[in-house]
Parts: structure tokens; sequence; C-alpha cells
């Protein structure tokens, strides 16, 4: 979250934007790939779909590092990103939390 608002504060500035957002995407790959490892540990049948949504979220973040940014684009960058990861969290990891909540009741997992 702190990523996200210094890439909100910092949109207009190039090189600031073009390295948070690099490093946004890598702590972004971190998360999404751990979390797609779980999903195929706990065989989640939503996980083709909700890897697709991870690919999407990626590549609109790397879509701006390297370009010059019209004001529509850094209106669109500075809502964006809070926006876009909050979606899929409250779409899909909701979903998910939920699967693993049921598989591990039976599981037996603590």
């Amino acid at each position: 979250e702190t990523l996200c608002v210094a890439l909100q504060e910092a949109v207009e500035d190039r090189d600031r934007r073009h390295n948070l957002l690099k490093e946004l995407c890598e702590r972004l790959r971190f998360h999404f790939c751990t979390e797609e490892s779980m999903m195929e540990i706990f065989s989640y049948p939503e996980s083709q779909e909700h890897r697709k949504v991870h690919l999407e979220i990626l590549k609109s973040f790397e879509s701006y590092k390297d370009v010059n940014l019209t004001d529509a684009d850094i209106k669109k960058l500075r809502e964006q990103p809070m926006q876009a990861i909050l979606e899929q969290i409250h779409s899909q990891d909701v979903r998910f939390a939920a699967c693993i909540k049921k598989n591990k009741e039976r599981l037996g997992i603590p």
C-alpha cells in the first residue's frame, strides 16, 4: 500500500515512477506466485481465472514504466493502482480464502 501511495505521488517524475513501478511489480509477482502456489496445493477450481487477473494487474502496472504520460494517463495511474488491487482482493481473494478455509477443515489442518 505504501508503494502505491508513493507511486501516486511520484507519477509525473518518470525516473521515480519507473523505479517504484519496478519495485511494485516485483513485490506483486512474489505475492501472486505465492498465492498461485497455494491455489495449486489446495486444488483451487478458479485458479486459471485468478491467474489471468494477476497477469492483467501486472501488465497494467508495467505498461506505465517507460512511456511519456498524458494528463489522462497521470490521472488514471494516480487512481488505478489501489483500485485494481482492492478490486482483485475483494472479488477473487475472498473466494480463494473461503476455499482454503473449507479445505483446511476437511483436511484437518488447524
